[in-house]
């Protein structure tokens, strides 16, 4: 199967809706981020269901190495299905994820909600300084699209 890349029109390039734009979240330790809050810097936030969050290790780690300059963003999209509470979801991910990473944890779906994303695999959205979403992929970290995504990547990052 093909990982999909969509470059988003003008209409979205005016920014996030406001729900995700603004959005504040609390991760595995309680402290909050939002998006709002890196403005000025090329952010890639990276959404994923919380149980497939290991999916997100080789996407940072390709991307790291390329772009030391980056800001990223992790969130954990939480299911309905089974009932969770925010509680639950930072006890585990405080158990399993090393303490110098923050996950912010998105129990009412609101990324994915706004923004239309289906969870099961890694979203990776592409954030200039302005905070427009500039370009969205969905995928594992393969080769050709890890090359797509750098590509777009060191355009924004050479951009005004």
């Amino acid at each position: 199967m093909t990982p999909i890349c969509a470059i988003l029109g003008s209409v979205l390039l005016l920014g996030l809706p406001a729900e995700v734009a603004e959005l504040v979240l609390p991760d595995q330790r309680g402290d909050r981020d939002s998006l709002s809050a890196h403005r000025g810097k090329v952010v890639v936030v990276m959404v994923v269901t919380a149980q497939r969050l290991r999916n997100l290790k080789g996407w940072e780690r390709d991307l790291r190495e390329r772009f030391e300059e980056l800001e990223f963003l992790r969130v954990a999209d939480v299911p309905e299905d089974p009932p969770v509470t925010y509680r639950d979801v930072a006890d585990k991910l405080a158990a399993r994820v090393p303490e110098e990473v923050a996950v912010l944890i998105d129990i009412d779906r609101r990324w994915s909600s706004a923004l239309d994303l289906d969870t099961g695999r890694p979203n990776i959205l592409l954030i200039d300084r302005q905070g427009h979403l500039i370009a969205r992929f969905r995928g594992r970290p393969e080769p050709e699209l890890v090359e797509e995504v750098s590509l777009r990547i060191e355009e924004l990052l050479r951009g005004p």
